[in-house]
């Protein structure tokens, strides 16, 4: 047999295994911080905690993180991809339009209380900082997926996008943020309206209810 040939597959042998190695280690490294966050509050751990937890030395966890923040920081951007999985669900449901309710309603699933582990640390996030990544993440999808069925080469795409899921959080941002007694349905509703009809279209709903309103 060649010489590289065995080189070339050792190689990839020591890289699996390196692989694995990382691997298992970040996982010990979640474990031992999510047990600790069920002990105690989030601000009195420290890495030499979750490394006495993880059965790993400081040197090891400064491999895989330069911070407990930096371990925080990862586990809520995993926690805001699982969230756009369920968006992104929602935005191919509505088959060649896009539902709005759906989403409004993934959106709300997704950011409510002991749903898994990761919320013990999403809870010490603030809120705007989630749904900033959420908008962010959002329009990575919907340009990924071309979700608005708009053009590839079109320059004003990613402004496009941009607009329309700055708007539909910023509408569950509000309804959220001032604990409004307006059902969610109604909210995705209006929003879906705007995203569709514009603001005339909601001044003409708004006509509409209003002459309702006087005739009744």
């Amino acid at each position: 047999m060649d010489e590289s040939v065995k080189t070339d597959g050792a190689e990839k042998d020591l890289r699996r295994s390196t692989d694995r190695r990382v691997v298992r280690t970040r996982k010990a490294i979640r474990e031992a911080f999510f047990k600790l966050m069920e002990e105690q509050d989030y601000h009195k751990i420290t890495i030499a905690s979750i490394a006495r937890e993880a059965d790993i030395d400081r040197k090891t966890f400064y491999l895989h993180y330069g911070s407990v923040s930096d371990l925080a920081d990862e586990i809520i951007y995993d926690e805001a991809q699982t969230i756009m999985e369920s968006c992104r669900d929602a935005l191919r449901s509505g088959g060649q339009s896009i539902n709005v309710a759906e989403l409004f309603h993934s959106i709300s699933m997704a950011l409510a209380p002991d749903m898994s582990r990761s919320r013990l640390v999403v809870q010490h996030a603030s809120l705007p900082d989630m749904l900033d990544r959420l908008e962010a993440s959002l329009v990575e999808v919907v340009l990924a997926d071309n979700a608005l069925g708009l053009k590839r080469d079109d320059p004003y795409l990613q402004f496009t996008v941009s607009f329309f899921c700055a708007g539909i959080v910023a509408v569950y941002r509000r309804w959220l943020m001032s604990e409004s007694s307006i059902p969610l349905d109604d909210i995705a509703q209006a929003a879906s309206t705007c995203v569709f009809e514009g603001l005339n279209g909601v001044l003409a709903n708004m006509q509409g209810a209003a002459k309702e309103k006087a005739l009744s």
